[in-house]
């Protein structure tokens, strides 16, 4: 699950011109630069905005833009009003998204923004307010209220508009998948929302088991009782 990317370019040096009109940015392959209302400067994408200035740039705010194949400055549209040049061969007018490369993008109405991977693949939970991969409509998946509109735990970077796939944990709270390999390379096996294991920990468990019975405890001790709340089934033992 992810949206859409793109790179860019301030106006004022640092891309060769003729490479920029011809594949757009790093991040997104396009004939059109934003002017962005925010700062009133030229960028190709919200992404190559962002890594250069101190502020952050809703591309949903763009009212012009200009054809890298013309210069025509002009108001944000599909099709060049001079030389005819599509911006991209998608195009989402709504949140003024334009991308020459195919990675099955669509508008989803219920998240408000473009995704990427196939609408056929996703579908939006009303609930969690965001788009899940099918299989979690057909086995199930545990409902949290608005999940995406969180940062990720670990990062503590946005996740509902974030270009990073995002593991999705029995739990049903989020985090960025990079983030989940690396708590689980760091030996943390816990959701770090709610404390819940996030992989199957039987073989731990049981191990764990065995070593306690092997290990008896001394006879001041025997009959020590404690209250233990399990954080996988939430119950107190």
């Amino acid at each position: 699950m992810s949206t859409e990317n793109e790179e860019v370019q301030n106006g004022e040096g640092g891309v060769d011109e003729q490479t920029e009109k011809r594949i757009g940015c790093a991040h997104y392959k396009r004939r059109a630069k934003f002017v962005t209302p925010c700062c009133n400067k030229v960028y190709i994408c919200r992404y190559c905005h962002d890594e250069n200035e101190q502020h952050y740039f809703n591309r949903k705010s763009v009212t012009e833009l200009i054809c890298t194949e013309c210069d025509t400055r002009q108001k944000v549209q599909a099709e060049c009003e001079s030389c005819g040049v599509r911006f991209g061969k998608y195009t989402c007018l709504i949140c003024n998204l334009f991308d020459d490369e195919d990675k099955r993008q669509y508008h989803c109405e219920g998240c408000g923004i473009c995704r990427v991977g196939g609408r056929d693949r996703f579908f939006h939970c009303e609930r969690c307010n965001m788009c899940l991969p099918v299989q979690l409509q057909r086995v199930g998946h545990r409902c949290v209220e608005n999940v995406s509109r969180s940062n990720c735990p670990v990062c503590l970077e946005d996740i509902h508009t974030s270009r990073i796939p995002c593991h999705i944990p029995d739990c049903g709270h989020l985090l960025h998948k990079p983030c989940f390999e690396q708590l689980l390379h760091s030996g943390h096996y816990a959701c770090p929302t709610c404390q819940t294991s996030m992989i199957d920990m039987s073989n731990l468990w049981n191990y764990l088991d065995s070593e306690v019975a092997a290990t008896p405890m001394p006879p001041e001790y025997a009959d020590y009782k404690a209250t233990i709340l399990c954080k996988d089934c939430h119950k107190v033992i």
